[in-house]
This record gives structure tokens, sequence and C-alpha cells, in this order.
């Protein structure tokens, strides 16, 4: 069941006459069936229930436990076994290829003659997102933030809320698990709000990010036919196209909670406005940073021996450079965290993990550099010019690291880079994406950009809902419409192809 399917749709349809007809203590008890139908709609074996168990059981009992004990050795202990438990199965289903993979080169290296199969394994639509949402929601309770849930029911439905499942945003208990649990009224204004999101994000994902996977998979598919210009323009679109598919599905998460009166965190903020590296990640899939820095890179930082390694570098390399070391190798076990999460293939590490840790990492370092270089030269860093450059300078820099993001494998990916600086003067023409298509999806990323700049000073939805009932109603239709008209349903549609699902 995908966000963009009639089922999906009658399946939202469905769930919200229900939840608003019956009465609202019971509103939660809908969630949770409806997101247990969401959860297995397409995976209900005995082996996917079994996964859902091994990570709700532990994290249930696990938490009321930690709370229990609390500020107690045996809170750690159980602390320590919900993380192997979770983690475990999630390493166990995801990343065993991964260390096969591993072992292959090893074996090749050393020009052993052996090589390990590898195993595929059948797991849950989300489960890297539930499996670190009730990590979390563990290390909430040892940190004495939150209280555990006491009823088992409840603390499933925080685990498989099912809009998030395909896409996220990551929640936290404090923050979203009880608005699970409340009572929530119709709202007639949150409604519009909703479906406004919805059809936004709608427009997104089938005018804009289906027709540029057009394009990106007609190029990248024939590489000995498309090269030079035609390359580079594809991994430029390739990250429109991740952000707009991204983004548009977390739009219609947005907008199906905010109908139902439940409020989600944030997981974009105009990324492509960013001048850095370092200020793109603040914006760009905001839930799963902070997932990483909040319960990753600051324990890490704060450990003993992180707080050791700071001491021994500052006595070696200064105060000032040697303070630097227990926050790079901090950053750098983060980021490989984030390249290991997005699949457990070495293509998102490099993608998605050392490159992103690399750009952050130089820039930091030279930005002194950078500083003194601009002062000779007259350059006026705060100057809009240098601003602009700025922003295409970090989205080239992303583009080029989703390179790796995208590509088959490694192999594959330098395979792309060639290609780059080849130039074919036979291939001048696609064998896709007419002239009506390239119309809609440059007209469709103008209106991408406009909605963008006006996002920067104001709420959008707020400023539609403001304006007079036949200007309202005029951009409702406009929207609806567009996406009915322009949307990409044809041979090459694939609803199932929402590029943060397999995650």
């Amino acid at each position: 069941m995908t966000l963009t399917s009639l089922v999906f749709t009658l399946f939202c349809v469905i769930t919200l006459i229900i939840y608003f007809i019956i009465p609202k203590k019971f509103q939660w008890i809908v969630l949770l069936i409806s997101s247990l139908i969401f959860l297995f709609y397409d995976n209900l074996y005995i082996s996917t229930i079994i996964q859902a168990l091994m990570v709700l059981i532990p994290s249930y009992i696990l938490g009321r436990l930690i709370e229990k004990n609390y500020d107690t050795k045996k809170a750690k202990i159980y602390l320590i076994i919900g993380i192997i438990v979770i983690l475990g199965q999630l390493i166990y289903l995801k990343y065993t290829n991964l260390f096969l993979a591993t072992a292959n080169h090893i074996c090749n290296l050393f020009k052993i003659d052996y090589q390990f199969e590898f195993i595929y394994r059948n797991s849950l639509i989300g489960i890297s997102y539930y499996s670190l949402i009730m990590i979390s929601y563990l290390v909430d309770i040892y940190r004495g933030t939150c209280k555990s849930q006491k009823n088992l029911f409840k603390c499933a439905l925080f685990m498989s809320y099912f809009p998030i499942l395909t896409s996220g945003p990551f929640i936290r208990y404090e923050e979203t698990g009880k608005e699970l649990y409340k009572e929530h009224k119709f709202n007639y204004d949150a409604m519009c709000k909703g479906l406004i999101r919805i059809f936004w994000g709608l427009f997104k994902i089938l005018v804009i990010s289906q027709r540029i996977g057009y394009f990106v998979d007609g190029v990248y598919g024939d590489l000995n036919t498309y090269s030079g210009v035609f390359v580079i323009i594809a991994v430029l679109l390739y990250t429109m196209e991740l952000f707009t598919n991204f983004s548009g599905s977390i739009d219609v998460i947005m907008g199906v909670s905010k109908i139902m009166g439940i409020k989600l965190p944030e997981n974009f903020t105009l990324p492509f406005a960013s001048r850095t590296m370092t200020e793109f990640w603040r914006h760009w899939h905001i839930t799963l940073g902070a997932w990483l820095r909040d319960y990753i890179f600051y324990p890490l930082q704060k450990s003993n021996f992180m707080q050791n390694l700071g001491k021994k570098a500052k006595k070696k390399f200064g105060k000032k450079k040697g303070k630097k070391i227990s926050v790079y190798v901090p950053m750098l076990i983060m980021w490989i965290c984030i390249g290991v999460w997005h699949g457990g293939a070495y293509t998102f590490i490099i993608g998605s993990g050392l490159l992103q840790f690399l750009y952050i990492f130089l820039e930091d370092v030279l930005e002194p550099v950078a500083k003194k270089i601009n002062g000779k030269l007259g350059i006026d860093s705060n100057g809009k010019k240098y601003k602009v450059y700025q922003c295409i300078r970090t989205y080239v820099l992303f583009s080029f690291a989703m390179i790796f993001f995208r590509a088959n494998s490694i192999r594959n990916a330098i395979q792309i880079i060639k290609s780059m600086f080849i130039w074919d003067a036979e291939a001048n023409t696609l064998n896709f994406l007419d002239i009506l298509d390239s119309i809609v999806l440059i007209v469709s990323l103008i209106i991408l950009f406009v909605v963008g700049k006006i996002a920067k000073k104001e709420n959008v939805v707020e400023k539609i809902l403001e304006k007079k009932l036949i200007s309202r109603w005029m951009i409702f239709y406009i929207l609806i419409f567009s996406v009915i008209i322009f949307g990409c349903y044809g041979p090459g549609y694939d609803p199932a192809s929402f590029i943060y699902r397999q995650f």
C-alpha cells in the first residue's frame, strides 16, 4: 500500500470516517487497527509478525523495568539489552549481505577461492524507522525525559503509527506519543490545511519526481548512448527527484496526520537555500539528523574514551586543534551510521555518509582559508551573489554525492562520473521525455521555486486560507487538477518506487 495508490486513499478515507464518528476515547484503537493493517497489508506472515513482536515486546517490558529501576545499574543493563535485541534483529534482517559482501571482497583480496552466497530475507516495511524510534523510547525513559507506556497496545500504536512507516519522520514519545492517544474533534480548518498539504505532496511526487525519474532512469540506464551534458543534467536532476519524492511523501504524511489532529515534526525546511553542507543537513531529513545527533553523536562525544582522546590530542596538537578531534571522530562515526541506515551497501555508506562527513569536515577546516582568500579578492561574503554561489555549490556537492546513492555499485558510480566527462556528438537527442513533458516539468519546477521563496517569509497554507473564497477555491482546483491531469500514471509509473520506502 503506497501513498499515491487508490488503495491508500480509500484506506485513509475509511480510517478518517471511523476515527471521527466513534466515541473519541476509542480513536487511538482505530489508529492502532489501521496501523496494523497498513504494516502487514503486503507482508502478513508468521516471520513478519515475529519481527514486529521482537521490537514491541522487549521495548514494552524493558521500558517498564528501566522506569522501575530508574537511576540504577539495573536500568542501564535493561537499556543495553533492549538496544542489542532491537539492533540485532535490524542488522540480521537488513545488513547480513553487507557483511557477506565484505567477506567476499576480503576473500578476493587474499585470493581465497570461496564466495559466500547472499541471503534474502522478508522484512517489514519501515523496519529501520520503527526500530530506531523504539530505541529512542528506551533511551528517553533511561534519561528520565519521558515515562514508560503502561498499556502494551498504546505502545504498539506509537511504534507502528501507519503514516510514518514509509518515509518518516522520526517521532519521539515525549513529543508525539501522547498526541496519538488524545481525543481529537473534527476540525474543518485542519481538514483544509491537511488536504492542501496532501495535494501539494502529490504534485511534487506525481508531476515532478516521476517525470524527472523518466529522464534520470533513461540516462543512467543507457550510459553507452548518453554521456557528457546528459549525464551532468541527470546527476543534477536526481537530487531534485529525490527531494520532491521524499518531501512530497512527507507532505502527504503530514497532511493525513493534520486532518486527524496529530502534530508531527517537520522533516524539510528549504534545504536548497543552504549556503553550506552543515546548514543543508539542518534542513534535510531533519528528524534523522536530530536522532543521530542526540543518540549517537552526543553520547559518543561525552564518553570517557572520547574525553581521554581529546585530552591526549590537545597535548599533541595544541588546545584548539586537539579539541576538534573529540568532535570529528564522533561525527565520522555518526555519518557512517547515517550511510549504513540508508541501506546495506557501500554506495550508501559513501554517498550519504562518508562524502557528507568529508564536505562538512573540509568546510570547517578550510573556513579560515576561504575568509582570507575572499578578503584578498575583495569578495563580500555576505553579498547576494556570493550567497547564490554558495547555494549552487552546496547543491552541486550534494548532487555529486548522490551519484553513489543512486548507483547500483561503486563500479557503476565511477562509470557515471567518467561519463560526465565524455562527449558524444551523436547522442544529441533523447528517446524519452517529449516536449510537452519537458514544458510541464520546467513550469512545475518554477512553481516549486516560487512557493519555496514565499515559504521563506510566511506560511503558504495559511496565506492561501486567508484569501477570499473565490481565490482560495481557484488555488484548490488548480492544485487538484494539476495532479490529476499532469501526474504521471503511464507505463513507466511505479507507485511502489518511493525512494525512501526501502528503508
